[in-house]
């Protein structure tokens, strides 16, 4: 039963919503009161804000530091200074300086996103002074150092104004990704990128999508300055000094929050301008002082500091951006999950293994396994540590791809298959070591995989009905607890709730009993015979509990170095002398 709640704003929401109008009408009232110098200071800092917080959705939303971010917005202003000057009207001039530096972050994604890390930092670094390079030397379309110079109009209160709407156009594209699917996609990049691909994300459109995206912002924003400018050259529009203002400015305030980026950047904007008056020759070394204090006591910036968290009237400031859905639901005890039942047809393959073999290095892991899992099937994949059962469910969920050998999921070969792929045919998994994506809540967590899984469902739906799932594992309580918080035993749990989202036909199971004491192995041999019983999912359960397995299991898969040793029904493969000297020894022999 669902029970519904009116939905009423909250005392931050309120705070925030009367934040942003009284800042909206500051921004559009200061031409009419302020000089020209401090319309000017605005104009430039509502620039530096929307390269801080279009930066931040790389690498704040995706996780990935993106140090070439300020070439999109020299691009912006050449195409927008190049088409101007040869009598272009000004709103075609506008969308070319989109157009050209959303072309350009596509053109760099592809060989940029092979890299992660450190290594996809130092090369975006090399984007900016290429581009001042390219500048330099391209005379005939840019004028080389020489720059160019624009119609002598003036543009200020017209280039504020645009300025300003693209202010709040970020800061509504900002909100816009924290609560959509597009956004929650890009989290559970930030947070495991390789479970996020077997959650069902596909990683390159999103990742290319969002670099666009960013530089398509920096490239208006480009356009605007070099229109209020009137000149530009290479030496200030690919400045690296200059570049790195914006990303010091969000990692200041906060990178990842809401507001963090906008923050930094006033502070930072301040300081910098004090001491273009007073100091100067110091500017630099005060700015990286500043910087270096920042990353070594408050890492996360600003308004992640404590006492700003710990504050009743600014934690809202510092807190992250989680999905808050209106109409509360509470799912009630034993309440069936929203799963599709599927009649068990027990002479269907679901999946087959033709001598899959996977080596690393001289290291085989999975040596020539053949086997066939049938529709409705508990099975047991056992085997002492290092015999391969990880690894193969790695093969099976696409995350490694078999040396020699073919894996079908009923009938269809998925050698050429991504995870995400593979996971929408059906196929669900947890992790040995827990692997959820730590800086989301329990809600979203299940929600990600209901939404990128076989399901499909709509981003509001999957996390209304998180709650049925979270009942079934026994995170009920801890919907909005972050998973980084959680037990090692309730992380496990949340995956199983995960996999069990994401509407799988098979589920792979990664030692999910160890450690739970004997009335919750109980209760978790329960889920497993309710998953299959209840909604037809096949199971193939990998644990070193036996006494679990054997509660449950149909048959038995055992392991050894990586091949099968014995495949039977679990009465049989207990008599089997190589089970018992390989992997069950005295246990089974007392089991039987």
């Amino acid at each position: 039963m669902t029970s519904t709640s009116t939905t009423t704003l909250s005392t931050p929401r309120l705070v925030i919503y009367a934040c942003g109008a009284a800042f909206v009408v500051l921004l559009a009232s200061i031409p009419a009161f302020a000089g020209s110098y401090l319309t000017s200071f605005v104009l430039a800092l509502m620039i530096s804000f929307v390269l801080a917080q279009s930066w931040d959705w790389v690498n704040g939303q995706m996780g990935y530091l993106n140090l070439g971010h300020f070439a999109f917005y020299g691009i912006g202003a050449y195409a927008f200074a190049i088409l101007l000057t040869r009598g272009v009207q000004i709103v075609p001039c506008f969308a070319a300086a989109i157009f050209f530096a959303s072309l350009a972050a596509l053109l760099v994604s592809l060989p940029l996103f092979r890299l992660k890390g450190d290594y996809f930092a130092f090369a975006t670094l090399a984007i900016v002074p290429l581009c001042e390079l390219l500048a330099n030397n391209f005379e005939g379309l840019t004028k080389g150092s020489e720059g160019i110079t624009l119609p002598p109009d003036y543009v200020l209160v017209p280039a504020y104004i645009l300025a300003a709407l693209l202010v709040a156009l970020t800061l509504a594209t900002t909100l816009w990704l924290m609560r959509s699917r597009f956004g929650y996609a890009l989290r559970a990049i930030r947070n495991d990128e390789q479970v996020a691909e077997v959650a069902g994300v596909r990683l390159f459109p999103y990742k290319a999508a969002t670099l666009m995206l960013s530089a398509a912002f920096a490239g208006l924003a480009g356009s605007i300055q070099a229109w209020q400018f009137s000149y530009i050259a290479p030496n200030t529009m690919f400045n690296l000094g200059v570049a790195l203002v914006p990303i010091a400015g969000a990692l200041l305030g906060g990178s990842g929050l809401l507001l963090g980026p906008l923050f930094g950047m006033v502070l930072f904007s301040s300081l910098e301008q004090a001491l273009l008056v007073k100091m100067s020759h110091l500017r630099e070394a005060v700015l990286g002082v500043v910087i270096i204090l920042i990353g070594r006591f408050l890492p996360g910036g600003l308004l992640r500091a404590k006492w700003i968290s710990r504050h009743d009237l600014l934690s809202w400031l510092s807190r992250e951006s989680h999905f808050e859905i209106g109409g509360h639901r509470h799912a009630t005890a034993g309440e069936r999950l929203p799963l599709v039942h599927r009649e068990v047809d027990t002479d269907r393959i679901v999946l087959e293994c033709q001598g899959a073999t996977m080596a690393f290095g001289g290291n085989v892991a999975v040596n020539n396994v053949s086997l066939k899992i049938r529709q409705g099937e508990i099975v047991g994949l056992v085997g002492p540590n290092g015999s391969g059962k990880t690894t193969l469910f790695n093969l099976i969920s696409g995350i490694y791809r078999p040396r020699s050998g073919r894996i079908l999921i009923e009938g269809r070969d998925i050698a050429d298959f991504r995870a995400d792929e593979i996971t929408r045919l059906g196929i669900g998994r947890s992790y040995q070591i827990p692997r959820p994506f730590a800086e989301l809540t329990v809600r979203e967590n299940i929600a990600i995989g209901r939404t990128f899984g076989a399901s499909k469902t709509k981003l509001l739906e999957s996390m209304r009905t998180a709650d049925i799932f979270a009942n079934f594992v026994g995170l009920g309580g801890l919907l909005e607890q972050k998973a980084e918080l959680l037990s090692l035993q309730q992380k496990k749990a949340l995956e199983l709730a995960r996999a069990l989202a994401a509407e799988p036909k098979l589920l792979l199971v990664d030692e999910v009993a160890s450690g739970l004491s004997t009335v919750e192995i109980a209760a978790f041999v329960k889920h497993i015979r309710d998953i299959r019983d209840q909604y037809g999912i096949t199971i193939i359960w990998v644990e070193h509990i036996f006494s679990a397995l054997s509660q449950v299991v149909d048959r038995l898969i055992v392991l050894d170095s990586g091949a099968v040793i014995a495949d039977a029904p679990l009465a049989e493969a207990m008599r089997d002398e190589r089970v018992l000297t390989t992997y069950l020894g005295h246990a089974a022999g007392e089991a039987k």
